[in-house]
């Protein structure tokens, strides 16, 4: 395996060859700065002519920051939720109160 540096990591490049059956090794030092332990499982994606080996973990995160970036920044979603919950029972309640008072028998002898 011959290894081109360049001036940051993200450009390195290593030049490795297929083995049998598919099989391409990643370098020790490739390894052990992106925290790839033997038997550790990977995910491995396909983009645009381009192979992506990650952790789970990694891929989580990356997941996790994708989705983050299409929520709205206008809250938290479970307080909004909870908010929208307690407003439909404060409705509920109202209108609860209203028809009970509406079927409540009128005492007349009390007028």
């Amino acid at each position: 395996m011959a290894k081109k540096k360049n001036s940051d990591y993200e450009s390195d490049f290593w030049r490795v060859s297929m083995g049998s059956g598919g099989r391409v090794v990643i370098p020790a030092s490739v390894r052990e700065a992106l925290g790839f332990a033997e038997g550790e499982p990977l995910v491995l994606t396909m983009d645009d002519g381009t192979v992506r080996i990650e952790t789970y973990a990694r891929s989580a995160e990356r997941l996790q920051a994708q989705v983050r970036a299409m929520i709205p920044p206008t809250g938290d979603l479970v307080d909004r939720f909870l908010a929208d919950k307690r407003a439909e029972a404060a409705r509920e309640n109202a209108r609860d109160a209203e028809w009970m008072q509406a079927d409540t028998p009128v005492d007349r002898a009390a007028e």
